[in-house]
């Protein structure tokens, strides 16, 4: 493939993924504990430049990189603000760590605390799955007991499961239990998406998106010519 459509296609697909990164956060606006999720980018098929110092000898001189490729997708973990609501089954953490629930026989974590009671008397998320204590146990709605706090070495690498909930990696070392984690009653955290600044992220990833489909459509219409003009008898 001729390397400017190359480099041009790469560049539509990685402005689609920031498209459809940006969109998932903007659709959560509004999902108390939900944190928004940012890219890292990777150069793709490097390859090293040389300039001719005599005869047979090269020295090089550096790199040409073909494309950049998403890397990785990683959550920012900033706090959202702590919004007031004053319902009892509502519960935010102050500072790091989350809430451990129950979903099946997997264990999952989340900053969302806008709980509810099942009928078996248990706290429950807005999914249903079981909220958890210190001791991994479901939390009983009417024994005043609070959720338990759990934390990881390195959140921000820790990967997200659906439902707003994490999972933890590798990298960010597995959940244990803190037992200085603060819980506030009658209270709930908020999104940290930042709307104004994922709207402009938007509007730029729409706007780099047209300009490699416009290169695209360039450089194919001049090899047509070309091809037209060598073909010529």
């Amino acid at each position: 493939m001729h390397t400017g459509l190359y480099d041009a296609t790469m560049g539509m697909l990685v402005d689609q993924a920031q498209v459809d990164m940006i969109s998932n956060n903007l659709a959560n606006v509004n999902t108390y504990g939900f944190k928004t999720d940012s890219m890292t980018f990777a150069a793709t098929m490097q390859r090293e430049l040389y300039k001719e110092i005599v005869p047979s000898k090269f020295s090089p001189i550096g790199k040409m990189t073909n494309a950049v490729v998403v890397n990785s997708v990683l959550p920012n973990m900033s706090e959202g603000a702590l919004q007031q609501t004053g319902r009892k089954l509502d519960y935010a953490i102050d500072g790091s760590g989350f809430f451990a629930v129950r979903d099946g026989n997997q264990i999952l974590y989340t900053r969302d605390g806008s709980f509810n009671i099942s009928p078996d008397g248990e706290l429950v998320d807005n999914m249903g799955r079981e909220v958890l204590g210190a001791a991994l146990q479901p939390i009983m709605a009417d024994s005043g007991q609070a959720p338990a706090v759990f934390n990881v070495a390195n959140p921000s690498y820790l990967q997200k499961v659906g439902g707003n909930a994490f999972v933890s990696t590798a990298q960010s070392g597995p959940f244990i239990l803190d037992p200085n984690g603060k819980v506030m009653q009658g209270y709930l955290e908020t999104s940290n998406v930042n709307a104004v600044k994922e709207m402009v992220d938007l509007i730029n990833a729409f706007q780099n998106y047209q300009i490699a489909q416009k290169a695209i459509t360039t450089q194919d219409s001049m090899m047509t010519t070309g091809i037209n003009v060598g073909s010529v008898t």
